[in-house]
């Protein structure tokens, strides 16, 4: 059996840090989203798709996407079983609520209950056994305690919205213990955006589907778990999203001039954006003039580049600035001062190595990559 295993879309988020437009254009953008996830089950042949929780960014959503969800549910050519999360609980004035009461199909499976459910699927010989969210919170766990029946040839599946990384959560506090007591052939998690591993193979988070911000970097997408008796789940990630963020760190120590530092951020962009990075964040770290460092970023932020958004954020250190490194009191101002008087030596040469010396010596103290010769010429 091959299910299609999904959650965490937030679908109509705010996006507040957005202006108005760009939030309209980013809320389409996740409705685009879900229509791959199902074109993705369809092209792999799936028998069946479970979300886990929070498919939706809050219990109510707009007229646009609630058609396109239940045009795709209506349409899906296999079951599809729904455990609404804690941001899109099924609470009376919900689109679970609403849709469950006027639309459900009969192939869609959607659990109401805080306690611990069942559907059964004749036409795949499947239990699968979840719970809702009925609110933002779900303070003890659904699987404390249950009594499963027995498999007799039926694949018992797990599909729910829980916390597996504490025990005094708010959202659902179920542990791998309660998962492998009821012996779940596979247990389909969603609420745990970056997923820690488990010792069970069949016991997995989704992940996001597509990132939102800089807490979801790289790209995402959903799990296609194929089930055969006897053996360990056989899980692929199957990439669906179309941006990507990023977050990197360059060293501007080696970088005297405008030039050069222009073009270590330059490659920077462009590497990231090869790897199919479309959000970046930079942080720009170093020994750096900063009035050379200021000129280039107000240049580089002026020009364009392939990337959808880039944020740089400035945490060089004014290494240029004697007066700056004079006064501090820290190691690293001792180390200047110790090494002024060969800073202003009459012989160039004396300079030089106490310059290089200098910066060589502010990256050790700081823990980051020695430069080398080459670098500092």
């Amino acid at each position: 059996m091959k299910i299609l295993h999904t959650g965490d879309l937030h679908l109509d988020s705010a996006f507040c840090a957005e202006d108005a437009q760009k939030a309209d254009a980013r809320r389409e953008a996740q409705r685009e989203l879900l229509r791959r996830v199902f074109a993705c089950a369809k092209e792999e042949a799936c028998d069946l798709v479970m979300i886990a929780g929070d498919l939706f960014d809050s219990r109510t959503v707009t007229p646009e996407t609630a058609a396109l969800t239940e045009k795709l549910l209506r349409e899906s050519p296999c079951p599809v079983v729904i455990a609404p999360g804690n941001h899109d609980p099924y609470a009376e004035g919900g689109f679970y609520h609403t849709y469950q009461k006027n639309n459900l199909p009969e192939h869609v499976y959607l659990f109401t209950s805080s306690e611990l459910q069942c559907f059964e699927i004749e036409a795949i010989k499947t239990r699968v056994f979840g719970y809702a969210f009925g609110s933002s919170f779900l303070t003890e766990s659904p699987l404390s305690g249950a009594s499963l029946p027995e498999k007799e040839g039926w694949w018992h599946l797990l599909c729910a919205h829980a916390d597996l990384t504490s025990p005094i959560s708010r959202t659902a506090p179920v542990t791998e213990g309660d998962i492998l007591r009821a012996d779940f052939d596979y247990a389909a998690l969603g609420h745990i955006h970056n997923p820690p591993a488990f010792s069970s193979e069949k016991i997995r988070y989704c992940g996001f589907a597509e990132g939102r911000s800089f807490d979801e970097l790289g790209e995402g997408g959903v799990l296609i778990v194929t089930l055969e008796e006897g053996k360990s789940p056989c899980i692929e990630r199957k990439i669906l999203s179309q941006t990507c963020y990023g977050v990197e760190e360059l060293d501007l120590s080696a970088c005297v001039d405008e030039q050069s530092i222009d073009a270590a951020i330059q490659k920077t962009l462009q590497n990231a954006a090869s790897r199919g990075v479309t959000d970046l964040r930079l942080y720009l770290v170093g020994d750096v003039d900063p009035d050379i460092l200021s000129f280039t970023l107000d240049k580089t932020n002026q020009r364009e580049n392939s990337l959808r958004s880039l944020e740089m954020i400035n945490l060089t250190i004014p290494v240029a600035d004697g007066e700056f490194l004079k006064k501090d009191m820290t190691i690293r101002g001792a180390f200047y001062r110790e090494l002024y008087p060969k800073l202003i030596d009459e012989d160039p040469a004396v300079r030089r190595r106490a310059a290089k010396a200098l910066r060589i010596g502010l990256c050790a103290i700081d823990g980051r990559t020695i430069p080398t010769e080459e670098d500092i010429e």
